[in-house]
């Protein structure tokens, strides 16, 4: 009996260990798709309250505030750019974009079948974007939304509008589509529900359905004209975290507030006027592609970007303060009402009244692209870093004037004056982002190695700010500092400055050392102290040399 005692300690140990380890892989596999809720309260309550008043107990984010050091986006390749991946896909920026393409945006159809009636499955009359779910003909679903009742077309073309540019630009957006339709072409599906005003839950009868249509803006010809959001396929585990990661996901394993692509959607959020960047329009989705399972990470709800916001258009506030902004309530008690805020000139020199009601308020009076703030502090808004600007404007910059006309035209604007206000904005506060970000970081972009012979090589660039009509290319120098690296010790080779985008990189630089930094930075007449720096790193491999890697100065 005692010799079978160990076999038995040893398979009861044994059954004890698969035992655990199952328990622990099922809760794995249900931790990688385990569901989030957020809600604006929520994310209010996070951000506004407990991470603004937590944030200094993080001794990194502390260091970051007294040395002005702001941590480098971890998820930007060899050559300073962001990879695609499930959260953005370079688009326009990579390879450009049709006018036709552009146009449509997400779409892989053409919106709910209009021969046949829509079933309309539930409905939400309470909330700030009041609306219901509808099923077509051909059983594709979609989320119906409206304009606010004084106000046809500003939120429904806001959030088409938006949807293409946030596609254009690498986001994954829903597919948003822009219908009309008439009363008779919905019915009540059986067992169609609805939350009320007081948050209950009843059933769509007609008579509510009557009394929500009643506070929808109606056309002349009786038509109800809303933006159509096709239902994402999938199972939906609801907002992501912009500061956070999915744990047990193997395709996130860069906490969200150090991607670049998260930190950027502050600029863009900047040119666009969409200030309602917050988790809870955000949507994390399993969809399988190529017979592969992934997370696939969405922006949702554009209906409160360039003059609109949900209700009607946007307060002159906006982009100015945060939802609660502590410092800005500061100076106003300090200030005993004798100090008016840039945001109170511009409402004052706009006559205090909305020139376009289907434009709602939208214009670049006091923009600063450096200041502009979303709804709430979200930490990877505060993280961006001059690099990460730099690459966010230059992706704006790439939308020509015809281009931004093109898709500001997908919001059908019944007056094209409206239309070519909207356009007008959008092309002038793009020049504004793109010199700003190209006057903060070194803007030089486009870097070709070309073989000279003789085992030399020139290096090219292309400088962006001189591109775009920013600055002179006469009064433009580059400065090069030239350092030979082996292994982790660098010795300084020779410095140059040049007018031209171009430097030879010497055969013996390249004979000597396996690799060769070069420092670069650029001068402007007028300019005070130096510019940020751009460094390439050129290796030598044999007789072949390569540019290994570009990094420009966070």
């Amino acid at each position: 009996m005692r010799k079978r005692e160990p076999l038995f300690k040893g398979a009861a140990l044994f059954f004890t260990v698969v035992f655990f380890a199952s328990i622990a892989g099922a809760e794995t596999a249900a931790g990688r798709y385990s569901e989030r809720k957020s809600g604006l309260y929520r994310d209010f309550f996070d951000q506004d309250i407990y991470y603004e008043g937590t944030q200094y107990l993080h001794l990194e984010r502390l260091s970051a505030r007294l040395f002005g050091r702001k941590r480098r986006s971890a998820n930007v390749n060899a050559f300073d750019e962001v990879p695609d991946s499930t959260f953005f896909e370079n688009r326009h920026g990579r390879d450009r974009m049709s006018l036709e393409a552009l146009k449509k945006g997400a779409s892989v159809t053409s919106g709910p079948d209009s021969g046949e009636k829509w079933s309309i499955t539930r409905g939400k009359l309470e909330g700030v974007s009041p609306g219901f779910f509808i099923r077509d003909s051909k059983g594709a679903k979609y989320l119906l939304k409206f304009d606010p009742l004084d106000y046809l077309e500003l939120s429904t073309a806001a959030e088409i509008i938006t949807s293409r540019f946030m596609h254009a630009l690498g986001y994954q957006v829903p597919q948003y589509t822009l219908v009309t339709f008439k009363k008779d072409q919905l019915e009540i599906e059986p067992g169609a529900r609805v939350y009320d005003k007081s948050g209950f839950r009843r059933k769509l009868t007609p008579q509510r359905l009557e009394e929500f249509l009643i506070f929808v803006p109606e056309a002349q010809d009786g038509s109800y004209r809303a933006s159509a959001s096709r239902i994402l396929e999938g199972k939906i585990l609801g907002p992501m975290s912009l500061q956070g990661r999915r744990r047990n996901d193997p395709d996130d394993p860069i906490d969200h507030k150090d991607r670049r692509e998260i930190r950027a959607l502050q600029v863009f959020g900047a040119w666009l006027n969409n200030y309602d960047l917050r988790e809870s329009n955000t949507l994390d989705v399993v969809q399988t592609k190529d017979g592969q399972s992934q997370i696939r990470h969405y922006l949702i709800d554009f209906n409160a970007s360039l003059g609109s916001r949900a209700g009607g258009p946007k307060p002159p506030s906006v982009g100015h303060e945060y939802l609660v902004d502590y410092g800005e309530i500061l100076k106003a008690i300090l200030g005993l009402g004798l100090w008016k805020k840039p945001w109170q000139k511009r409402w004052d020199e706009a006559g205090r009244e909305i020139a376009e009601p289907h434009l709602g308020y939208f214009d670049n009076r006091y923009f600063n692209p450096g200041r502009y703030k979303t709804i709430l502090p979200y930490f990877p808004f505060k993280d961006l870093t001059r690099a990460d600007g730099f690459w966010a404007a230059k992706l704006i910059m790439r939308f020509t004037d015809e281009e931004i006309r093109a898709i500001v035209s997908t919001g059908e604007f019944s007056d094209r004056g409206a239309e070519e206000t909207l356009a007008k904005t959008l092309i002038e506060r793009r020049d504004l982002l793109g010199r700003f970000w190209f006057h903060e970081a070194n803007p030089l972009d486009h870097f070709q190695l070309f073989e000279t012979g003789g085992g030399s090589y020139e290096l090219r660039f292309e400088d962006l700010a001189v591109r775009y009509g920013f600055e002179p290319e006469q009064t433009s120098v580059y400065h090069f500092e030239v350092i030979g690296r082996k292994g982790k010790r660098g010795v300084r080779l020779a410095q140059h400055e040049i007018p031209e985008k171009a430097l030879k990189v010497n055969a013996d630089w390249l004979s000597r050392y396996p690799s060769v930094d070069l420092l670069i930075r650029t001068g402007r007449r007028g300019q005070k102290g130096q510019s940020p720096f751009v460094r390439v790193q050129i290796e030598s491999e044999g007789t072949r040399a390569r540019i290994a890697n570009i990094l420009h100065q966070d």
